[in-house]
């Protein structure tokens, strides 16, 4: 039983790889499944033993990004006690996942695309858009009640990264000619200007540097 389980689930990431490939070749509405079968390797009737459609591909390529990157980064950053440091940390770790796997990105473009066409499709990713919301405000809840910063509208910040995220995946897939590391590098710069120290965390700091040079 074990083993079959587990060869059911080669299948299907490489049922996911293929279809990310065609996909990102010919968009969602214009591949088939005998595309992705041809891609794949194997008949039509081995994709539907393990997927009913097409559509179930596109939904489990969207599971597998929220699984194997968002839901990874969010256990990755649990330990770090800053607010500030974490939403950096979510930035960084997004660009970091972008150079492993854009593929996958590319998948996640499809799926954006689809949901103008499927309500379905629309209200997962409106469902996932409400937990963004959801995550990052509360980091910039808990950031200012530690007097990290302070934020005038915290779904209005929290939509703005959001969009710079996005803008960064957008523009990555559609050209592969940004350099990730550096954007990865310049994170923490960005999130500092869009949420600047308070003049309390400055003195603390100012304090803090004051005290290890006079020792």
């Amino acid at each position: 039983m074990k083993g079959s389980r587990a060869s059911a689930g080669v299948r299907k990431q490489q049922i996911l790889a293929a279809a990310k490939r065609c996909f990102q070749r010919k968009g969602y509405a214009q591949t088939t499944i005998d595309e992705i079968a041809a891609e794949y390797g194997l008949s039509k009737g081995s994709i539907y033993w393990y997927y009913p459609s097409k559509k179930a591909v596109l939904i489990d390529l969207f599971r597998v990004f929220v699984k194997e990157t968002l839901n990874r980064i969010l256990t990755e950053i649990e330990s770090i006690r800053s607010a500030r440091e974490r939403i950096v940390a979510i930035g960084e770790r997004l660009a970091s996942s972008m150079q492993e796997d854009i593929e996958l990105y590319s998948a996640l473009i499809v799926f954006w695309e689809s949901s103008f066409l499927d309500e379905s499709i629309r209200e997962m990713l409106l469902d996932q858009y409400r937990l963004y919301d959801r995550i990052l405000t509360g980091l910039l809840d808990e950031g200012e009640c530690a007097g990290e910063f302070v934020v005038p509208d915290k779904k209005a910040y929290a939509a703005l990264m959001i969009a710079m995220m996005e803008g960064v995946i957008v523009r990555q897939v559609l050209s592969k000619d940004l350099d990730l590391e550096e954007i990865c590098q310049n994170v923490s710069g960005v999130v500092n200007r869009l949420l600047p120290e308070t003049k309390r965390q400055t003195a603390q700091a100012g304090l803090t540097h004051t005290g290890k040079d006079g020792r």
